[in-house]
């Protein structure tokens, strides 16, 4: 065991970002980068750093969202905890052949990014892990693929 690299976020859904992001801003001097939107999955989301770690708001931009069956469901609050693997595959298989059980796995169109990186994804059900959404996530950051031409 060990594929997990480190706890990349926590994510708590809310029903408006603007509502929520001056509570973390004025009480914790959280610093906020752009609102994304993740067209296939109904959410926008902030994301923050706060201290040396990272969390994101997240908001249902439609009724049948996952986010928006999670408020309605559970009200605002935790949503989901973000674990960054190196390799998704890898983490997945080594996961499964320890008894766990991959719920989803989600897959972005060609060309998708957030944050300047290309994500590959997995989900662990709440009812497997204590209540919790598990997110594993593998990021490939734009700045290095090969082939993206910046060395002429």
């Amino acid at each position: 065991m060990g594929f997990v690299k480190r706890i990349e976020r926590v994510a708590l859904a809310v029903e408006s970002i603007e509502a929520a992001r001056p509570f973390f801003e004025n009480l914790f001097g959280a610093v906020f980068h752009p609102v994304e939107v993740i067209e296939d999955m109904g959410i926008r989301y902030a994301p923050f750093d706060i201290g040396e770690s990272r969390m994101e708001l997240l908001e249902a931009t439609r009724p049948d969202s996952p986010v928006a069956r999670f408020l309605a469901q559970r009200g605002q609050g935790v949503h989901h905890i973000t674990f960054e693997v190196d390799d998704l595959d890898a983490a997945v298989a080594e996961f499964e052949a320890q008894g766990g059980h991959i719920a989803y796995r989600h897959t972005y169109a060609p060309g998708v990014t957030f944050e300047g990186y290309v994500w590959r994804e997995a989900f662990v059900h709440p009812k497997e892990a204590f209540g919790v959404l598990i997110h594993l996530a593998e990021k490939t950051s734009l700045s290095t693929d090969s082939g993206n031409g910046l060395n002429g």
